[in-house]
């Protein structure tokens, strides 16, 4: 546990070498793709659940793309490992009464997606019980570096924050195998698609897209190829706007 922290703490004057992303003013029909922090809203004084709801009256979206499943958003239920829902998304919703989507997959997608990521893991523990506790182990020393790294709400959306997330997830695929990066690679896909169809639909509108800080990066990627011009850089975003 200990030479992880160190190895991941000696990368980050790396990562905070990375080149800022320029400042721009927003477009009239702005998209904006906010990676949620999940129970490390609880731990991270910079980027509580206060500073996520108000992020939400500040960009005031006509439209809010959610990381749920639709039965999720529909019967507004209780999300394990997403508690920013209960806290602070359902009881906006009906104040506020914007359109919302949901980007999960649902029904025999989830089933059949959420099972062959499951599995691949189920293979590892088999095989190899050892990895499968170095990629728990590792999970949490990711947690405890953003932690240590986040001073602001805009650090826990900028590219050092997806590199050290993408640099844990490169090690489940390494240790999980093919078969985990299928399942996973379908599951960003369907989510993209989500997020796709919805800003397409609403042309003239402000969407907003409450993500996670382990995939905002990527699906902030698929938005920007998809659909030019609206997408907003969201770490400049939060250090003019969140405060």
């Amino acid at each position: 546990m200990i030479c992880r922290l160190r190895s991941l703490l000696l990368a980050l004057p790396f990562l905070l070498a990375l080149p800022a992303m320029a400042d721009k003013p927003l477009p009239d029909d702005p998209v904006l793709i906010v990676g949620a922090l999940h129970h490390l809203h609880e731990r991270e004084p910079a980027f509580g659940y206060d500073r996520l709801r108000a992020s939400i009256f500040a960009f005031k979206p006509d439209v809010l793309v959610l990381e749920v499943r639709p039965d999720e958003l529909a019967e507004r239920k209780a999300t394990p490992g997403r508690p920013e829902y209960p806290a602070v998304i359902w009881p906006l919703l009906s104040e506020l009464r914007i359109d919302a989507v949901a980007m999960e997959p649902g029904g025999e997608l989830f089933k059949e997606i959420a099972g062959a990521a499951g599995a691949a893991f189920d293979v590892l523990k088999a095989r190899d019980p050892q990895a499968a506790v170095a990629l728990s182990r590792l999970d949490d020393a990711m947690e405890d570096v953003l932690l240590a790294y986040w001073q602001t709400p805009g650090q826990a959306q900028d590219e050092q924050t997806a590199a050290v997330a993408a640099g844990a997830q490169a090690a489940q695929f390494a240790l999980a195998g093919p078969a985990f990066a299928a399942a996973q690679a379908r599951w960003d896909s369907h989510m993209g698609g989500q997020v796709i169809r919805t800003v397409r639909s609403h042309p003239g509108k402000r969407v907003m897209v409450i993500a996670s800080y382990k995939n905002r990066a990527v699906l902030e990627r698929m938005v920007r190829q998809a659909v030019k011009g609206r997408v907003v850089d969201t770490a400049p975003w939060f250090a003019k706007t969140a405060n």
